[in-house]
């Protein structure tokens, strides 16, 4: 059996290569939706990290707070990473603010409220919603991280004033209106300028204007507030995990920590993993829609295929019944002829496969315009999980075959050879 096959699969050349051609098409579309299948399954993980879902603690009436009624924080085993944030307001006595057009005019202010300027202290700047959503945007420089110490960002308009470049100085005195008396000038050092354009509030005071609004670290901002290790105060408490499982849990464990919770509110900034999920949500869908009908309209039209032609081998066919060959030896020739015509097209599936992958999730991007998934759903998978799927794809390309020979060879397995040979004539 196994030389009559590869002689068949020799001698018919044309059939051959559409078999060939069929073969690879199916194989190629099944890796891909597979590879995207699998892919899509551990992505939600990295989706949750990329759209920078958080949990947010917060005082009711907008507050600041002492971060040591949540120093149990560092003990959830869930949370990731914690991000300090105070929001205040700093004179500054080396630089000018830049001027614009105020909607609220204030005869009550004296001059030292008059050079104001917004701050925001932050240990990680990158996950400020203003960055991460796009309004703000850095354009020279780098980001604040929780390493450094006496660092600014500022905006380009205020440096373009000012004449201010990277590694520049600025002098801020932060008002702390709870204590007049604590004023303490501290130094900054510019390490990133960005551009952009916030929707301000106005109230009077040229801190209002997004050009006017500056970055610092958190630590610096508690030694310009003159305030001791353990009486930090802050806005708000960012916290992140790396799932939304865990986040769950941390959020359970959280609403435990013993404070007087009727002051503060917990809340989860989650919209933006909510619909990138929705959307690839709709991709499975979509997959595994496309994945069963290449297995259906495979093994369809593969068994038409098969059909047509073995009636043209009821000659050979009867032949093999009448030297008492069994049945299922001739069906498994028939089997082996399309598993050697489908081992070569195993690398060109692979190619074709990765070519019909990228051409898939572009689609979604195009449509839904799901950048940051595609990206992710591009470089989840190593080579080795790439070469895993493309095998559980060659497997099920296996079982169609199979599949389709019973069904185009039922005409031999319910007849009797008798009625096969007599057909012959």
């Amino acid at each position: 059996m196994l030389k009559n096959a590869i002689a068949y699969i020799l001698r018919k050349r044309n059939r051959t290569i559409i078999v060939f051609i069929f073969l690879t098409v199916v194989l190629s579309c099944l890796y891909s939706c597979l590879n995207i299948t699998k892919s899509t399954s551990n992505l939600e993980n990295n989706l949750y990290k990329i759209s920078n879902t958080s949990l947010s603690i917060i005082k009711n009436n907008g507050d600041t707070f002492e971060t040591n009624q949540f120093k149990e924080l560092d003990n959830i085993k869930e949370i990731k990473e914690i991000i300090t944030t105070y929001d205040g307001l700093a004179r500054t006595t080396n630089i000018k603010v830049v001027d614009g057009t105020q909607l609220v005019e204030r005869d009550d202010l004296s001059d030292e409220f008059k050079n104001m300027l917004s701050v925001e202290a932050t240990n990680n700047s990158e996950k400020d919603n203003l960055f991460s959503s796009g309004i703000f945007t850095i354009i020279k420089g780098r980001h604040i991280n929780n390493n450094d110490r006496g660092k600014i960002l500022i905006h380009k308009e205020l440096a373009e004033k000012n004449n201010l470049k990277l590694n520049d100085k600025i002098k801020l005195e932060l008002i702390d209106f709870n204590n007049s008396e604590n004023k303490l000038e501290y130094e900054f050092e510019i390490i990133g300028i960005f551009s952009g354009k916030k929707q301000e509030k106005y109230t009077g005071l040229s801190s209002d204007f997004s050009e006017n609004m500056v970055l610092i670290d958190y630590e610096s901002s508690q030694k310009a507030l003159n305030k001791p290790e353990n009486n930090k105060i802050v806005n708000k408490l960012a916290i992140f995990s790396d799932s939304s499982e865990n986040t769950k849990v941390a959020l359970n464990k959280i609403k435990k920590i013993k404070t007087d919770w009727s002051q503060f509110s917990v809340s989860s900034d989650n919209h933006v993993f909510e619909e990138t999920l929705e959307s690839m949500d709709g991709i499975k869908h979509i997959i595994k829609i496309m994945t069963y009908s290449t297995m259906i309209g495979g093994i369809t039209v593969l068994s038409l295929i098969l059909i047509l032609w073995l009636r043209e081998r009821i000659h050979e066919i009867g032949i093999l019944l009448s030297i008492g060959i069994s049945k299922i030896k001739i069906v498994t020739q028939f089997i082996l002829e399309l598993l050697f015509i489908s081992l070569p097209s195993l690398v060109l599936s692979l190619f074709i496969g990765n070519v019909i992958l990228n051409i898939i999730v572009g689609g979604f991007m195009n449509s839904d315009d799901s950048t940051i998934m595609v990206d992710s759903l591009l470089k989840n998978n190593n080579l080795i999980s790439n070469l895993i799927t493309f095998m559980q794809s060659y497997g099920i390309l296996i079982g169609i075959i199979v599949l389709s020979v019973i069904i185009a060879s039922l005409m031999i397995l319910i007849k009797k050879p008798k009625e096969i040979l007599s057909k012959i004539s």
